[in-house]
């Protein structure tokens, strides 16, 4: 209870501050910052309304405890931000791989695709929550293909997709100005960072479901299984907090714009 609360309140502080950042400075909203923006907001709600709903029903009734409108809510809220913040690991994948091998089409994309992106994510993240929240009722043992059926295709999407982009920036010379090129191979290089981070926080639980699955994990006890699990959502959660230090150390921008509202000028 005691580390979740403090990973809650670091993952709180840590997005509303680079909300804010985002928010105070109108040149950080742009066409490149907005999945960053739409990601932080989410990671938001997972310190804000997932952990919490975690932290509430391990104490209020366990898995299998029969379907009630009340648990399921709290269950769907529970999964649904988090699942939403995986799903943006594809889109920002797909995202900077439609930047790479379509530049000019990229450039003159309208910001109502980004938009319509963002709410398809927005929207698709409640089927697993949903599937998810179900199953922990009715049938605990079934939220496993939930979570390998939602883990599985992402990760798959962004190896993908940067093995794609290395290649080609590797084989293709850009027919534009090295600043734009420059940038935007920094910004590739931002979001698989923090693509990469993400993968390794989720990692584990991929590796917790296959043991699930395959039934290798029968020998643990059920006291033994708790502390897992309880372990490797603390690493799902994690990765809410450590994007927003990501875009403070490899942005530049960001940087100048925490530094200008922060800073003894707006004192």
């Amino acid at each position: 209870l005691t580390v979740f609360v403090v990973e809650l309140a670091g993952i709180s502080i840590i997005n509303v501050f680079t909300i804010l950042t985002f928010a105070r400075n109108r040149h950080l909203r742009k066409r490149t910052t907005y999945l960053i923006i739409n990601l932080t907001i989410a990671d938001l709600f997972v310190g804000t309304v997932s952990v919490p709903m975690h932290i509430y029903r391990y104490m209020t009734f366990k898995p299998g405890s029969g379907f009630g409108w009340g648990k399921f809510i709290v269950l769907f809220l529970d999964y649904v931000f988090t699942d939403c913040s995986l799903l943006h690991l594809a889109l920002l994948s797909l995202e900077r791989l439609h930047a790479t091998l379509f530049p000019f089409r990229h450039c003159l994309m309208l910001n109502w695709v980004y938009f319509k992106a963002v709410v398809c994510i927005w929207f698709l993240a409640v089927i697993p929550a949903s599937a998810s929240a179900a199953f922990f009722l009715i049938a605990p043992q079934g939220i496993k293909y939930v979570l390998a059926s939602l883990i599985i295709p992402v990760l798959f999407t962004v190896i993908v997709s940067y093995v794609v982009i290395a290649l080609n920036v590797k084989r293709k010379v850009p027919p534009y100005s090295s600043g734009a090129v420059s940038s935007d191979r920094k910004l590739t290089v931002t979001l698989l960072i923090v693509t990469v981070v993400s993968t390794v926080a989720f990692f584990p639980s991929l590796i917790y479901n296959f043991l699930q699955i395959s039934t290798l994990s029968s020998g643990f006890s059920a006291e033994a299984k708790f502390d897992i699990w309880q372990s490797v959502l603390f690493c799902c959660y994690f990765k809410s907090f450590v994007n927003p230090l990501v875009y403070t150390l490899r942005m530049k921008e960001f940087r100048k714009g925490a530094r200008v509202w922060c800073g003894p000028a707006n004192q």
